[in-house]
């Protein structure tokens, strides 16, 4: 926990400078709904992630103490050095595996659903994938690999990952051809042909190289960010879930068990031995709304406080219980699915807001959260509802103006 704790600093620290950057160059990198949404897709799955995470590090664990084959000194550089390539060369099939596999796709999609790439991409992370991906890493506690050694060079591998993220580095030759870089890890994220299924790499881009899945960023064909169905949403519940919902209704749609594996363990697209185009997608408009200064002024405000709720729920979870962990994860998660719709500019979006800001900050304000809360806390609660209430006010008129307009002239 304490660790996350520490790496959010550095990331948002990093996301400003790429932003600042990107205006300095007058290269549009950033959009406020979408960055928004990927932070709080971040700060949501780290709540829910950081649980399963330590779930998957007792079997691994379990593993090693069991039927662990080889006994390693942690002081020897042998060890690490056979637990990164081994990471990396798991993470590759892992990765890959999310792209081909139906169920696994469902899981890994939200990462690949921002039509912008920038560094707040990085943290736009599934809120499931701990419930898969931790099976494809176990070969290395059955070899005997340490537990610290596995915990540490994973944190290493991720935060690796975190700066390929960009748009703001170029080409950078040979390197380009070792290890991921932001040239070969756009092309994994674009939607043009020559970029679907390329570049799983984690660290080290040579599996690809070795697996036939590697290509080079071209040119004359700039990257198209982004998924071939586009989510059409700012909605972090609906990016982590919709593909879910799909592969239900498609395992509904054929009947037998085996047509029914079929489906779920299928490539992505794969439906009846049909392959939907792969190119369809490519020249569609990005999903886009409009968005107002006083809109801006409460996403990031609405932002801080799922901040604010995130780092508290990681300090105090171990003194929580389940069912405390669980009911304080589902407001943060509330929180962000009821913020996009003020973002969509939903009918009554700005009034259900206000009411999930009383029901949220009010039992803080009483001193009735699930532990006593200091004076000043208490304070500030109050000072944030009472502004987050003033803005919603404001938005409500504007969003009500504006479906008065729209009708007027339609009429």
């Amino acid at each position: 926990m304490g660790l996350i704790l520490y790496a959010i600093p550095f990331f948002l620290g990093f996301i400003a400078l790429e932003f600042f950057l990107s205006k300095k160059r007058a290269v549009q990198v950033y959009r406020f709904h979408d960055t928004v949404t990927s932070l709080n897709i971040g700060f949501v799955s780290e709540t829910i992630r950081s649980v399963l995470k330590l779930m998957s590090i007792f079997v691994y664990a379990l593993v090693v103490d069991q039927v662990a084959a080889f006994e390693w000194d942690i002081g020897h550089p042998a060890v690490w050095i056979v637990a990164f390539f081994m990471y990396d060369f798991f993470y590759y099939w892992a990765h890959r595996s999310g792209h081909e596999v139906n169920l696994l796709w469902a899981s890994h999609v939200v990462h690949h659903s921002s039509e912008e790439f920038n560094l707040s991409t990085a943290l736009r992370q599934s809120w499931t994938n701990q419930v898969f991906y931790w099976i494809f890493y176990l070969p290395m506690a059955i070899v005997g690999i340490p537990v610290k050694v596995f915990v540490i060079t994973a944190l290493v591998s991720a935060l690796y990952q975190f700066w390929s993220h960009t748009r703001l580095v170029g080409k950078l030759g040979w390197v380009d051809r070792i290890f991921v870089t932001p040239s070969n890890h756009r092309c994994h994220h674009g939607r043009n042909d020559y970029c679907i299924d390329k570049n799983y790499g984690g660290t080290l881009i040579i599996w690809d190289r070795i697996f036939g899945t590697y290509t080079e960023e071209r040119d004359d064909e700039p990257v198209v960010y982004g998924t071939l169905t586009p989510l059409n949403s700012w909605n972090p519940v609906w990016g982590n879930f919709k593909n879910y919902t799909t592969l239900w209704r498609d395992m509904r749609n054929v009947t037998g068990w085996r047509e029914k594996l079929h489906v779920m363990f299928a490539p992505p697209g794969m439906v009846g031995g049909k392959t939907d185009p792969l190119s369809t997608a490519q020249t569609s408009k990005r999903f886009e709304t409009p968005v107002t200064r006083r809109q801006m002024v409460y996403g990031w405000l609405a932002s801080g406080v799922v901040l604010a709720m995130v780092i508290e729920l990681l300090r105090v979870s171990s003194h929580l219980s389940w069912s405390e962990r669980a009911t304080f994860t589902l407001m943060i998660v509330i929180s962000t699915a009821f913020l996009s719709r003020v973002f969509e500019s939903r009918i009554r979006a700005a009034k259900l807001e206000a009411l999930r800001c009383l029901l949220t900050l009010s039992p803080v304000i009483a001193g009735l959260w699930f532990y006593p809360v200091p004076l000043v806390v208490r304070g500030i609660a109050l000072a944030t509802l009472l502004i987050s209430l003033t803005l919603l006010r404001s938005l409500h008129q504007e969003s009500t103006s504006a479906i008065r307009s729209n009708t007027l002239e339609i009429a």
